[in-house]
């Protein structure tokens, strides 16, 4: 009786929140809203449903809920920007009332980590979190982390999920397990906004207004009918909805973008679901009049585009990523989704010689070709013809077969710059250490006999016996942002580098607002060749994994 009760109840909150939603269930391109086709049998129209009061149309309503309900097989790539909310809504609200938490946040958070649905990751694995693989299985791909040297490409394994309310309940399930969120749980938390506010303080997130946009997305859908009294029923189904659809429809709201350029010689490769994305003759949604353009017949997974300038593109509350590319050099430029295009992994690694300029008017660069963040001239190398720099660090690239090696070098004011191996001349220390010989003149005989010294020499000898210790520790100074930090301990020492290393709390210390902490030391566990930063907080230093934070 008690479940007979439970279904009826999670069956009336379904339909106050079909009566909320807005839009249908539509399939179209990944990045496009438009070319729609009904994804609900029937194609009862919802803000039909919601204007009329008679018997005949609450019975459809609970009908369609009822439906809804019981499909728990609704995949990532059936959401368009149009159907995410009403399409993850209801089953976001069983998921949540289930373990105790406020379905508003959880809608509105979906909507902003998965881009409403259109990250490629939501799409193929229906993962609306970004919730890594704890069994290293699941959806293999390259994601952009930051490191000692800020952006990088390498490849993570996310967890896959068979359905969206399987992914749903993974969040929950990670919420639960993570006892600084305790706060945002129905048992704390008064409301779904402060509990949107709670969990930017808890440290999930660095963007400083992440809670402000969470809180605009609840006002914006009214999610917070979903959250009722928390026994699956909202506080009212007898709405009227008369006058709402009675008014006109808004005017769109155009997307903002903040741009990046990079260089006219950068190239990236076409992904292999290209074809599933539209070019664009603007960022998407940044102007009223915006062409679509079809993609080439000659354009093919693994083709080569040219790259020159990368957007950030906000929507909804939700940032996307777009590049400017073109088919030849001095080719038409359209825009594009992030997904449709490949970027090359980027492999970092320590080196302690030097290079040596070969000529004038090299181009020095801010960054490595082929990284998502793209590259600059920052200058070219006049006047420093047959000079050597110290190697800060090697990155190298293979696309197709061959490797491109790039070395980072500290230039006087311009800092930490980049240039490509063809531009320089390695010079290694055994070159500037050549091996010794010692001649020994025998008095009696006049003759001339050779001895050798040891072939390692001074250099390779600190190596090897750097390379012994399990933490390598170099002169660091700035300041970095912490970046879902809550994900990572804070240590006194680098792990695994002293027998008695000890965590502490994030509850012990207290975070800046802007999440900008003093870095004044780096660090490299030798093991595992990962980067680590001390960081200073509230007067006190600690220990943490570089990928706790951003580089700007």
């Amino acid at each position: 009786m008690r479940k007979k009760l439970m279904a009826k109840s999670i069956l009336y909150a379904l339909t106050a929140g079909l009566v909320l939603s807005t839009g249908h269930m539509y399939k179209a391109y990944a990045d496009d809203g438009s070319s729609v086709v009904p994804l609900i049998s029937g194609g009862s129209n919802v803000n039909s449903q919601a204007a009329s009061t008679n018997n005949s149309s609450n019975s459809t309503s609970i009908a369609q809920a009822s439906s809804i309900l019981n499909n728990t097989n609704v995949l990532g790539n059936q959401l368009t920007y149009d159907n995410f909310i009403s399409t993850i809504s209801p089953i976001a609200q069983q998921i949540a009332n289930s373990n105790n938490l406020y379905p508003s946040l959880m809608v509105a958070q979906a909507a902003l980590e998965s881009g409403y649905g259109q990250s490629t990751l939501t799409q193929q694995s229906n993962n609306l979190f970004g919730i890594k693989s704890t069994n290293g299985q699941g959806y293999n791909t390259t994601t952009g982390e930051y490191g000692s040297n800020g952006y990088y490409v390498t490849n993570s394994t996310f967890a896959s999920y068979p359905t969206l309310m399987d992914s749903l309940q993974g969040y929950a399930t990670f919420l639960i397990q993570n006892s600084r969120y305790a706060n945002v749980f129905r048992s704390q938390a008064p409301d779904g906004i402060q509990a949107a506010k709670n969990i930017q303080a808890d440290g999930y997130a660095t963007d400083p207004s992440y809670a402000t946009k969470l809180i605009n997305v609840i006002n914006q859908y009214n999610l917070l009918a979903l959250d009722g009294n928390g026994t699956g029923t909202t506080t009212n189904t007898n709405t009227n909805t008369n006058n709402t659809a009675a008014k006109k429809p808004a005017s769109k709201v155009l997307a903002t973008a903040n741009y990046t350029g990079g260089n006219t010689n950068e190239t990236v490769q076409l992904s292999s679901n290209f074809s599933k994305y539209k070019l664009y003759t603007h960022v998407k949604d940044t102007r009223k009049k915006n062409t679509t353009v079809a993609w080439s017949n000659s354009a093919y997974s693994g083709a080569t585009v040219y790259v020159d300038c990368l957007a950030v593109r906000t929507y909804k509350g939700a940032a996307t990523t777009w590049y400017r590319i073109s088919f030849s050099k001095n080719g038409n430029k359209y825009w594009v989704y992030s997904s449709a295009l490949n970027f090359p992994l980027v492999n970092y690694s320590n080196d302690s010689n030097k290079v040596k300029i070969k000529g004038d008017y090299r181009q020095l660069y801010s960054n490595v070709f082929g990284t998502p963040q793209l590259s600059k001239r920052v200058a070219k190398t006049t006047g420093m013809k047959g000079m050597e720099y110290s190697i800060q660090e090697v990155a190298t690239t293979t696309v197709n077969g061959p490797t491109t090696t790039w070395y980072q070098i500290s230039v006087g004011q311009l800092g930490n710059v980049w240039i490509n191996q063809a531009d320089v001349t390695y010079v290694s220390a055994s070159q500037k250490n050549p091996v010794t010989t010692k001649k020994e003149t025998s008095k009696t005989t006049n003759k001339t006999t050779v001895k050798k010294t040891s072939t390692k020499t001074t250099a390779q000898k600190a190596a090897i016996k750097k390379t012994n210790k399990p933490a390598q520790y170099f002169k660091y100074s700035g300041y970095g942002y912490l970046n879902h930090y809550g994900k990572y301990d804070l240590n006194n020492h680098i792990p695994g580098s002293y027998k008695n290393v000890k965590k502490i709390s994030w509850s012990q210390v207290k975070v800046p607002k802007d999440f900008k902490v003093e870095i004044n030391c780096k660090g490299i566990r030798t093991k595992y060749n990962t980067t680590w930063y001390r960081i200073v907080l509230n007067n006190k230093s600690y220990w943490i994994s570089g990928k706790a934070l951003l580089f700007y």
